[in-house]
């Protein structure tokens, strides 16, 4: 028994921060059910928002990105039929994951108290866009507005001493790290039943995400340091971004600047800086604002080699740094294919595609099996039939309205094939 197979998670899940955390459940192991209504997660139509305007039937990488490893249902929650078949899933199954906001969920009986009644069993688990107490707590919550706009990374990623406009942060950067909060609230819950036999309740929302990211701004700005920040003044020199002389935007990162301001001065050629005491501690250079004067010196020290020298230098040394890479500079990077952080997969009609895959890594498991999302309602057929519905019950599902059964031309195998990292099989 591999991670998570056994456990069966239904997925009733809108956009990107619902479904990302059971897709990342589902290369866990999980059996993942993803409900769709017969018009489909809004998601599948989001593409062109994110500048991906090419897209076809079956070869959707927009849509993938949140949604692979499940299955693929599309019931009627409003129809008797339809409750009926969720009731059926929700009594075999033992996690049920929702973005769906509480009015909704309440007038579907799928809220926390009415699963609590009648299967206390599960695990319960909603992605929110803000609490569940305050005036916003009904409000629509998105990435870029509940975690970017209101969790202050807009506001705080621009240099200081630029003409200020707000930043726009990647498509749905809170919604991806806002899914791995909620699985991890998930798997603790799971560890509770295994102990209790009872389910639980497991929230996020991508306010309170942004603000845990948002730790060290929040707490250290009550004592002045406060964002967005101008890199010239940075309060630790040597935990700061510096250009070599070709250009290249680095980051090194000593934030224990007394220890190490030695190593790093005689390293860049400012050897005539040790033991000077007005300059060689963050106890003096604070107060008396020479933190400014000693990234200017290291900006002009930097600036007379090309990285290439800086590169070797520091990996003699082990001082820290990285190249500030691009998205481009990342889709090149050895180390993210080795490691099966980044994974090539094929599509007939987009041709080859680099995706990401979950960052959790369990032994039992290894590097985890991607399998592409499906077009709606593709297999509602083959789950019903498991669940112990006969084929005259679905077809009957089916006229009545309460179950969508896929019947469009066949799906291409490169749909259906598995994409194995470099790792597989499992260790």
């Amino acid at each position: 028994m591999g991670g998570l197979q056994g456990i069966k998670v239904i997925d009733l899940t809108q956009y990107v921060a619902g479904p990302a955390c059971p897709r990342l459940l589902g290369e866990l192991g999980a059996t993942v059910y993803k409900v769709e209504p017969f018009t489909g997660d809004e998601q599948r139509t989001q593409g062109a928002s994110w500048g991906m305007n090419h897209k076809t039937e079956f070869d959707d990488a927009a849509f993938d990105m949140s949604s692979m490893n499940k299955q693929w249902l599309a019931i009627n929650l409003k129809s008797p039929g339809g409750r009926a078949v969720m009731e059926k899933l929700l009594a075999e199954s033992d996690v049920f994951v929702t973005s769906f906001r509480d009015g909704a969920l309440g007038r579907l009986g799928l809220d926390y108290d009415s699963i609590k009644t009648r299967f206390p069993h599960i695990v319960w688990a909603q992605m929110r866009g803000y609490g569940e107490r305050g005036k916003e707590k009904d409000s629509r919550g998105f990435d870029a507005t509940a975690y970017s706009a209101r969790g202050g990374l807009a506001m705080s990623f621009p240099q200081a001493n630029e003409h200020f406009q707000p930043g726009n942060p990647p498509f749905a950067v809170g919604d991806w790290n806002a899914s791995q909060m909620l699985a991890s609230g998930v798997l603790a819950a799971l560890v509770r039943r295994l102990r209790t036999g009872q389910g639980d309740k497991v929230t996020v929302n991508l306010y309170h995400a942004a603000c845990w990211a948002m730790t060290s701004a929040i707490v250290s700005g009550q004592q002045g340091a406060k964002y967005p920040k101008d890199r010239r003044k940075a309060p630790c020199p040597t935990n700061n971004c510096y250009q070599s002389g070709d250009g290249v935007w680095f980051n090194m990162c000593f934030g224990h600047y007394n220890k190490y301001f030695e190593l790093v001065m005689t390293t860049i050629g400012l050897d005539h800086l040790v033991g000077n005491k007005d300059y060689d501690t963050l106890e003096v250079i604070g107060p008396s604002g020479a933190n400014a004067q000693v990234i200017a010196w290291m900006d002009e020290a930097f600036a007379k080699q090309d990285f290439a020298h800086w590169e070797r230098l520091f990996k003699e040394r082990d001082i820290p740094f990285q190249k500030c890479f691009t998205v481009d500079d990342i889709l090149e990077d050895d180390e993210a294919f080795d490691n099966d952080i980044l994974r090539k997969i094929h599509y007939d009609d987009l041709g080859e595609y680099t995706v990401t895959t979950t960052p959790v890594r369990l032994a039992s498991v290894g590097d985890p099996v991607l399998y592409r999302s499906r077009p709606i309602g593709y297999d509602t057929r083959a789950v019903l039939s498991g669940h112990g519905y006969s084929d005259a019950d679905i077809h009957s599902l089916g006229e009545q309205g309460a179950v969508l059964c896929y019947s469009g031309p066949p799906v291409p195998k490169s749909v259906l094939a598995p994409s194995h990292g470099p790792g597989f099989p499992k260790a």
